[in-house]
């Protein structure tokens, strides 16, 4: 019981820096892409799918807490 009470303490303090952390490094991806203008093809694909992703899991998280 006291485990499951700690989790559920965990996940609520830990959601939202995982949101901020995702985030950054997005933003910071994106920053080396196409304002320093480096990274290929693959790079761009492989950031765009990330930034997909994340967004797709933020939506399925929001409509769990609905």
């Amino acid at each position: 019981m006291a485990g499951s009470a700690w989790a559920a303490v965990a996940v609520g303090w830990l959601s939202p820096v995982l949101i901020l952390l995702s985030i950054g490094l997005l933003s910071r991806s994106f920053y080396v892409l196409y304002v320093l203008k480096r990274g290929s093809r693959a790079v761009k694909v492989l950031t765009w799918l990330s930034a997909g992703f994340v967004v797709c899991f933020w939506t399925w998280q929001l409509t769990l807490r609905l």
